[in-house]
């Protein structure tokens, strides 16, 4: 008995040596892109709308289309970001909308927007905007969703 508490004490000295002698970094670190091939979209792309629920957008069984997207500077000089989305549907849906805006060096600057609910009926192309509070707006991230 006394020889398996010998070897026990033996490896449990042993890891709390090994573990000791770690370094460990602790506070900021530098960022790393991360390159996958299945997810090549897994970043933010600036001047474009995204579809956040899956029911939404299934391979081959997509409910909705985005038709056009853009934006515009509006007439106080602030922009306007815009999405033409489609009902590919044969039933009403309710989506909701928000949009961020960004500097010209790609900063968020102001945003999200809150959401806003827009109502589709079958087979139907709707509109959704947004405008910018700021005028150094330059681009804009538009989201989508089931509405909730």
């Amino acid at each position: 008995m006394k020889h398996l508490l010998a070897i026990a004490t033996v490896l449990a000295t042993a890891l709390l040596v090994t573990g000791c002698g770690k370094n460990y970094a602790e506070g900021p670190q530098q960022s790393i892109r991360v390159d996958d091939t299945n997810a090549p979209n897994a970043r933010l792309n600036l001047d474009s709308v995204v579809i956040l629920d899956k029911s939404v957008q299934d391979a081959g069984s997509s409910k909705i289309a985005i038709e056009r997207h853009g934006a515009r500077t509006s007439p106080t000089g602030t922009l306007e970001a815009f999405a033409v989305v489609r009902n590919r549907t044969d039933f009403p849906q309710q989506l909701e909308f928000r949009a961020t805006f960004f500097d010209s060096d790609g900063v968020p600057i102001e945003g999200p927007s809150g959401w806003k609910r827009v109502f589709f009926d079958p087979n139907m192309i709707q509109g959704y905007n947004e405008f910018s509070t700021k005028p150094n707006s330059q681009h804009y991230y538009i989201e989508i969703r089931e509405a909730r």
